[in-house]
C-alpha cells in the first residue's frame, strides 16, 4: 500500500511540476509577443544600413512601402506564432531537451514556431530586392528588458522548472516500477 500513497504522491508532484512550466509560459509568451513584432522592422533596418550602396538606390517611397508592409504583416507574424505557442506540450517538450539550457531556443520544438517571424523578414527582403546576405535569417530571443521583464532570466527561470518536472517523471516512474514490481512479489508469494 505504501507504493499507492507514493505514486499518488509523484503523481501530485508531477502535476504541480507541469502546471509551473505552464504558468511561466504564460509569463513568457506576452514578453516575446511584442519583440515578434518590434524584430521584423528591427532586423531590416540592420540589413538596409549593413547594405549601403542597395540603401541609397532605394527611393523613399519603397522605404515607405516596405516600412507599412512590415507594420502590416509583423502582427499577423506574431498572432501566428502566439496562436502555436499556446500549446502548453510545446513548453513541455523541454523535458526531452538534453541538459539544462540558457534560451528558449533550446526546446527546438518549441523556438520552430519562431518560423513565421524569419519568413516575413525573408519575404520583405526577396520583395525589395535586398542583396544576399550569408548570415541566416532566424529570429533570436532577446537579450533586453521589455515590459520590465528580462527574457534571458525567464529563460533560466523556465529551465530550473524543467528540470523540476524531469525529475518529477522520473519519481513517478519509479513509483510505478514500485508498484509492478510490489504486485509481482505478491503474486509470487501467493503461489
Amino acid at each position: 500500500m505504501r507504493t499507492d500513497e507514493e505514486l499518488r504522491e509523484a503523481k501530485a508532484i508531477l502535476a504541480r511540476a507541469r502546471q509551473a512550466v505552464v504558468r511561466m509560459a504564460a509569463e513568457i509568451r506576452p514578453v516575446l509577443a511584442e519583440d515578434f513584432v518590434e524584430y521584423p522592422a528591427y532586423e531590416v533596418r540592420r540589413r538596409f544600413v549593413s547594405a549601403p550602396d542597395f540603401a541609397a538606390a532605394l527611393a523613399d517611397g519603397d522605404i515607405a512601402r516596405l516600412k507599412a508592409m512590415l507594420a502590416a504583416r509583423s502582427a499577423e507574424a506574431r498572432d501566428a506564432v502566439l496562436a502555436a505557442m499556446a500549446d502548453p506540450d510545446a513548453w513541455l517538450a523541454g523535458v526531452d531537451c538534453p541538459g539544462p539550457g540558457k534560451s528558449l531556443a533550446e526546446n527546438e520544438r518549441l523556438w520552430a514556431m519562431t518560423s513565421p517571424i524569419a519568413d516575413l523578414v525573408r519575404e520583405v527582403l526577396a520583395a525589395f530586392g535586398f542583396p544576399a546576405d550569408d548570415e541566416p535569417i532566424e529570429y533570436r530571443m532577446p537579450m533586453r528588458f521589455i515590459h520590465k521583464k528580462y527574457l534571458p532570466g525567464l529563460a533560466e527561470k523556465y529551465w530550473a522548472l524543467v528540470a523540476d518536472l524531469r525529475e518529477a517523471t522520473a519519481r513517478v516512474r519509479e513509483a510505478e516500477e514500485g508498484q509492478v514490481r510490489e504486485t509481482l512479489g505478491k503474486r509470487w508469494d501467493r503461489m
